[in-house]
């Protein structure tokens, strides 16, 4: 049975710093069942998009709210912070991005 939270990866096409919110060209996802799409996502608490660019591979984590909707409690940006970035190795078993 799908969880609350997945991780996925994906490419930020869209943000909007001033509504918190970041749209992602994402692939499945890990932990719940949602599949490939392009969609928009709210933050959840302290998340920053500061360090976050458009067309920036990235790993994030999500989580289901009491309405339904799926917020992101983390994200990092493969370029920006390379194999620093969380669980790569899970996401990427066989060949992690060297960035």
């Amino acid at each position: 049975m799908p969880g609350d939270t997945g991780r996925a990866t994906g490419r930020i096409t869209s943000l909007d710093r001033d509504d918190g919110r970041v749209t992602i060209d994402h692939g499945p996802f890990e932990g719940i069942a949602m599949g490939a799409m392009t969609m928009s996502f709210a933050l959840m608490g302290d998340v920053e998009l500061t360090d976050l660019s458009e067309g920036d591979d990235v790993i994030f984590q999500v989580k289901r709210g009491r309405d339904g909707s799926h917020r992101i409690m983390e994200i990092c940006s493969i370029p920006a912070n390379g194999r620093d970035c969380p669980d790569q190795e899970t996401i990427y078993p066989d060949n992690p991005p060297d960035q």
